[in-house]
């Protein structure tokens, strides 16, 4: 025959069911990562071997120090080329637009 259940042990049941609520179950368990599939990931090893956060900024401000005096040379290079651009056609450009005038003149005294 069965043993009856107390009232104290229907207490305590409940009160155990309600606490086990927040731990997982078996069906939770299963979308865990096992052993095998953690092989994949990095080890502590594995991560001596990458760049710490100091070493990558050290490296960035050098990569940003040499394109600052890049793009300093571009720059001076480009103003540069407009004052010259600016040059030769000021003083390039009346002897263009006349040439036709000047073309025929020597022609006429070599003539």
């Amino acid at each position: 025959m069965p043993k009856e259940i107390t009232a104290a042990e229907k207490v305590i049941r409940t009160i155990m069911r309600d606490e086990l609520k927040n731990f997982a179950t078996k069906d939770d368990l299963k979308n865990f990562a096992t052993k095998d599939d953690l092989k994949n990931f990095a080890t502590k090893d594995d991560l001596k071997n990458f760049a710490t956060k100091d070493e990558m900024n050290s490296k960035f401000n050098e990569v940003m120090n040499t394109l600052d005096g890049m793009y300093g040379l571009l720059k001076k290079n480009s103003e540069e080329l407009s004052v010259m651009n600016h040059r030769v056609y000021k003083i390039q450009d009346p002897k263009l637009e006349d040439h036709e005038k000047r073309i025929t003149h020597l022609e006429v005294s070599v003539a």
